[in-house]
């Protein structure tokens, strides 16, 4: 015990001299630092009355961090601090005799010689005419050493000869042609020189468009396509087709339309079909579309099997080297998708899937990844549909890819992903999509999928392609998506039924949405909206040939005697039957034509007997409705099955 509190003592008696040491040190410190404050304070004087009493013969003294310079009497005149820089004297870079202009280098000079003159002719502005200034420019430029396409190499030499191919005349256009010829295929996979190129055939295939252009102006445009196609064949074509700037000029050539159809077969083919074929057939390339040739029987087995492999080739190379957001290049993937086998079709979409959604922006490409979308896995659907979040509703609403966001609906598992992705977004634009020329289709195949009366059959075709890694039960999934969407959709049309049974898109949703559930509340609002038109002088919405239609539709669709409510008799009771006269003689006519038939033979008899009491008056009004230039030929049906 009598040893620990000697430690303890110890450690205290330690920690207390620790602390006088400390305060010895700063005690130290502060006399330090007093002295050296009064040291330097000392010197500083010293050094100022050194500097007041100086007068050496040269006046200049030196201190530490300053130059001063003083007279002999000891007058400071100017203080320059070290490392300050100082601006260059105005004489330095003055030319002679005119003072404060600076010299520019001869590049300069002759660069600022021709951006003159571009910035003269691009100026609305400008007091001479166009082809004057080009014909200064082009002047100035073929006097130089370089020629016109590395001077295209540049960022400001595209841009001048871009502006010269603009403004200048069919001759300006033809010389620049004329002095490119040789050059365009290393132009075109040029960061700069490209654009030239794409100027070039711009204005080398153009032609007025105010008046029929003239049988020279036909030739001169034939002639400039013909140069321009002459120089991108064999291993320049191949060369620029997979480059990243050389890619989109092959593109432009494609779809320009003063090629003709003819080399634009030239030109896929010659990318798409590989050599050994084209020599031994070479009356194939050319002679027909592309996927019609794969079909073909006039290619072997083994030519086909070729094809195949080097188009699957050439679809891999066109991944790597990022060409996918070109259209001639969907082409490619068009045509191999139709024939790849399943194996094939796999290992591509582990490649291309990344970059899927640049498929989207034409018909082939979308063509191509309805395919793909059968063959890839649920990661890279998951991928896709996070790469597509914030255009669901766009892509819907498109001509081209609504057909893919059925094939999504269609084909993904994962209703919970699709329900907060896809179905989310739609939700938020669903009066939109529900009138849609496109969206409603969308919606219209989640009620009644495959239904040939709404959709077209190449849109079934392309829905009902394989899906092998699509696992669920179609039926499943549909009604997992129906449950999401429906409330939606029914809240659009219980506050319009009426003007959707009178849209020529949404009329197909709504008889689809009661196909699918007889919807007592929406059907009572439309009847509604059904009798308030009625009374109206002019039938209102009702006498519309595509709310008729509707109605034609909806009772075709009507359940079995006894499901509430029965529309037909509603219809009969509520609509046309106070109003008999008026609706006979006009296009709902044909709505009792449909009475007759889908009503029982109660109804049947009702209407009969209703026409036939008044069938002077609706006689009459027909007559009238004709003298008016109106079409009575359903009345006449109607009043020749009451006869």
């Amino acid at each position: 015990m009598a040893k620990k509190k000697g430690g303890g003592g110890g450690r205290k008696k330690s920690s207390q001299s620790r602390g006088k040491s400390k305060g010895g040190k700063a005690g130290k410190n502060k006399a330090g630092t007093e002295r050296g404050q009064k040291s330097s304070a000392g010197g500083n004087s010293k050094r100022k009355k050194q500097l007041r009493t100086a007068s050496d013969s040269k006046g200049i003294v030196r201190a530490k961090g300053k130059t001063l310079m003083s007279t002999a009497s000891g007058t400071v005149i100017s203080k320059v601090d070290v490392g300050t820089k100082r601006k260059a004297d105005a004489d330095s870079k003055s030319e002679p005799g005119k003072k404060g202009e600076t010299t520019l280098t001869a590049k300069k000079q002759r660069r600022k010689e021709v951006t003159t003159l571009y910035n003269e002719l691009i100026n609305p502005g400008r007091t001479r005419k166009a082809d004057a200034c080009v014909n200064e420019i082009l002047d100035i430029l073929s006097k130089r050493s370089g020629t016109l396409a590395e001077y295209c190499s540049k960022h400001i030499g595209a841009r001048v000869v871009q502006a010269c191919l603009k403004w200048g005349t069919r001759q300006h256009r033809r010389q620049l042609l004329t002095g490119f010829k040789e050059h365009l295929p290393k132009m075109a996979q040029d960061r700069y020189g490209h654009q030239v190129v794409l100027k070039i055939l711009l204005y080398a295939s153009k032609t007025s468009t105010e008046r029929k252009p003239t049988e020279e102006e036909k030739k001169a445009q034939a002639q400039n396509i013909r140069e321009i196609l002459d120089r991108f064949t064999g291993k320049n074509l191949h060369a620029t087709f997979y480059h990243r700037y050389g890619c989109k000029v092959i593109n432009s050539i494609y779809f320009c339309e003063a090629v003709g159809a003819k080399e634009k077969r030239r030109m896929l083919h010659d990318i798409a079909i590989p050599q050994a074929v084209a020599l031994l057939r070479p009356e194939l390339p050319g002679s027909q579309p592309l996927r019609q040739l794969l079909r073909s029987s006039e290619l072997t087995e083994k030519q086909r099997k070729d094809v195949q492999q080097h188009l699957l080739e050439a679809a891999e190379r066109a991944i790597e080297k990022e060409l996918l957001g070109y259209d001639i290049v969907h082409l490619l993937f068009q045509a191999l998708c139709d024939i790849a086998s399943e194996t094939q079709l796999t290992e591509l979409a582990e490649k291309c899937m990344p970059g899927a959604p640049y498929l989207l922006s034409s018909k082939p490409g979308a063509e191509a990844l309805l395919r793909l979308l059968g063959i890839a896995n649920a990661k890279q659907r998951k991928a896709l549909c996070k790469d597509l979040k914030g255009k669901f509703a766009d892509l819907a609403k498109n001509a081209v890819d609504y057909v893919v966001m059925i094939r999504l609906a269609t084909t993904i598992d994962d209703t919970v992903l699709i329900v907060k992705s896809m179905i989310a977004e739609f939700i938020q634009d669903i009066d939109e999509l529900c009138f849609d020329k496109y969206g409603h289709k969308v919606l219209s195949w989640l009620f009644r999928p495959d239904d040939k009366h709404l959709f077209s059959p190449y849109e079934r075709e392309c829905v009902a392609l394989p899906a092998p890694t699509s696992l669920k039960a179609p039926e499943t999934r549909r009604q997992e998506l129906v449950r999401a969407i429906k409330p939606s959709i029914r809240k659009v049309f219980l506050a319009r039924p009426l003007e959707a049974a009178g849209d020529l898109q949404a009329k197909d949703l709504l008889a689809a949405y009661l196909a699918s559930d007889w919807d007592a509340e929406l059907l009572e609002a439309l009847l509604v909206e059904a009798e308030q038109a009625a009374q109206t002088s002019d039938f209102g919405l009702l006498d519309s040939g595509t709310v008729t239609t509707t109605m034609i539709v909806l009772l075709k669709l009507q359940p079995d005697k006894g499901r509430k409510p029965d529309l037909a008799s509603e219809l009969w009771k509520r609509c046309l039957e106070p109003q008999l006269v008026a609706a006979a003689s006009k296009r709902c006519a044909f709505v009792l034509l449909a009475l007759l038939k889908a009503g029982d033979a109660s109804l049947r008899e009702s209407v009969l007997a209703a026409i036939r009491s008044k069938r002077a008056k609706i006689e009459k009004a027909a007559a009238a409705a004709e003298a008016a230039g109106s079409k009575v030929a359903g009345v006449q049906k109607l009043l020749a099955e009451a006869a």
